[in-house]
């Protein structure tokens, strides 16, 4: 079943995990954290062939089965990569299309044939033709996967935060912190708890590579790479 939350404001900011999974498990349940699960997913990420989507810094993935794509907030200075990062997540096969359209610029599809028949169909059915939509479009786009890759993550919480440690099937290691707010305007709350918590847990930058999706691409996409160091959204 597809969230019916509303888009939020994803910020997120990623850290070295050199010191190892227990130790940082440790030192966030000793600072009063919590454990809230471990999960194992893989990620696939689309793009055009000239990297139309990435190239505006907007990333569109499967998530297991779920299809998520992250939007940059308009005025935001800070790119993917290393740095923090502040985007607009959307979830579920119609609202990617939507963003999709957007970000190429694309005449809307006429949906008004859909709206007359909308309240007859039932929300499971609703959500099998947005799918069908989404992977159609794609297919016409020449949209397609670029990376694919398997995490092992521990969720903790600290101090209204979520840590993610991440261990990717690559061979890379990172620490996420995030926070979710619901308005541009709680940014700045945001980031600063963001950093507040990633001080207390001593963590260390993320260093040169970034985060899983950005290592991977360093070291399977040259392509990809080139276009987006090109563009700004990645560091040479």
């Amino acid at each position: 079943m597809v969230s019916t939350t509303p888009d939020q404001i994803e910020v997120e900011r990623k850290y070295a995990a050199d010191d190892g999974v227990d130790l940082l498990r440790a030192r966030v349940l000793g600072l009063g954290g919590t454990e809230l699960a471990v999960v194992t997913f893989t990620d696939t990420y689309f793009d055009t062939e000239t990297c139309d989507l990435t190239a505006h810094d907007v990333w569109l993935r499967r998530r297991d089965a779920i299809w998520e794509i992250k939007v940059p907030i308009p005025g935001d200075d800070k790119r993917s990569g290393g740095e923090r990062s502040v985007f607009r997540e959307v979830e579920g096969p119609k609202g990617c299309l939507v963003e999709i359209e957007k970000v190429l610029k694309l005449e809307p599809r006429d949906s008004s044939s859909d709206d007359e028949i909308e309240d007859v169909k039932s929300s499971e059915k609703t959500e099998d033709d947005d799918l069908l939509k989404l992977e159609a479009s794609m297919q016409n786009l020449g949209i397609t996967s670029f990376a694919t890759f398997t995490t092992n993550r521990v969720k903790l919480k600290l101090d209204g935060a979520s840590i993610d440690i991440d261990a990717a099937s690559f061979g890379h290691c990172v620490v996420e912190v995030e926070v979710l707010c619901g308005s541009v305007a709680e940014i700045a709350k945001a980031n600063s708890l963001v950093e507040r918590v990633a001080e207390k847990l001593r963590l260390k930058d993320v260093g040169a590579t970034g985060g899983k999706l950005e290592t991977y691409i360093r070291k399977n996409c040259a392509d990809v790479l080139k276009t987006l160091v090109e563009k700004g959204i990645l560091k040479p």
